[in-house]
């Protein structure tokens, strides 16, 4: 039998930061959610902050930061 989630929607404005940490609080509490942020769905059970910003931005959360300095 498949995984049974809930979904959960983020704040308008929120940072792909803020959505993983957000699902990650969840997961430490058991609980198995989902999210879309920016048509991308984020798995609470799956997702790491490489792993969504990968998804999002086509790159690593490091290299993102490198680019925005």
């Amino acid at each position: 039998m498949g995984k049974s989630y809930e979904e959960i929607k983020f704040k308008l404005g929120d940072t792909v930061e803020q959505a993983v940490n957000l699902l990650l609080s969840y997961k430490e509490e058991g609980k198995l959610v989902f999210g879309k942020f920016n048509g991308v769905i984020l798995y609470s059970d799956e997702v790491t902050m490489d792993s969504a910003y990968q998804e999002i931005t086509g790159i690593t959360k490091a290299e993102f930061d490198e680019s925005i300095k």
